[in-house]
């Protein structure tokens, strides 16, 4: 399950309605392609099943050497506890946060720990850049995302990882449960989080 966090309020929002926002069109197969029958397969190139089916010597030899368990969901790979700041925070005071912890983006809350926008090291320079004074002192409210993307810890990693890509977003918090309308942070899934996770971890069916 994902949400939309926004001015304070969580909106349950359907997986397939993230996914469609900014989907990339499927590409089709060209007028040159076409279907490789059973008949003309390079052996070579068989897939493991059937060789393994023609040789149990080899099916023997192609087992990995340990058994992974498949990593499904958010909160087997989120960062956890997570570090979080205030949205009355200055621009400098979050900069230090991101030059102290080494990470790239940085969950705002209110008072009571609910989510209210996020914020990258890259919206801080894209501001800095902007402006033509010190900008140090303004408040980091001014510089965040107000309308942000959060998941569920049940959510599946892989579809994590498609609504990342299609938004062109770098990290997801992990907020509250599931059924209820609480927006405190739990964790955050980043892309390193899941290329760490695919790397060392993850089997890659996980991902087909």
């Amino acid at each position: 399950m994902f949400y939309i966090i926004e001015q304070g309020a969580r909106i349950k929002t359907p997986t397939a309605q993230l996914l469609k926002a900014r989907g990339v069109p499927q590409v089709s197969a060209g007028a040159g392609t076409s279907a490789i029958s059973e008949d003309n397969r390079d052996p070579l190139k068989a897939p493991v099943s059937k060789i393994s089916q023609d040789n149990p010597y080899q099916q023997q030899n192609l087992k990995p050497e340990r058994e992974l368990a498949p990593v499904i969901y958010g909160h087997q790979i989120m960062t956890s506890p997570v570090v979080t700041a205030s949205i009355n925070e200055t621009i400098e005071t979050v900069w230090s946060l991101f030059a102290k912890h080494h990470f790239h983006h940085l969950p705002l809350v209110d008072d009571k720990q609910q989510l209210l926008g996020i914020v990258s090291d890259r919206d801080l320079l894209r501001f800095a850049a902007n402006q033509q004074k010190n900008v140090g002192s303004h408040r980091i409210e001014q510089v965040m995302t107000r309308k942000v993307i959060s998941a569920a810890a049940t959510a599946e990693v892989r579809l994590i990882a498609e609504v990342m890509c299609r938004h062109a977003i770098g990290a997801v918090p992990i907020t509250g449960e599931a059924d209820s309308d609480d927006s405190r942070v739990l964790g955050i899934v980043s892309r390193s989080d899941i290329l760490r996770t695919l790397v060392n971890r993850a089997p890659l069916e996980l991902w087909a």
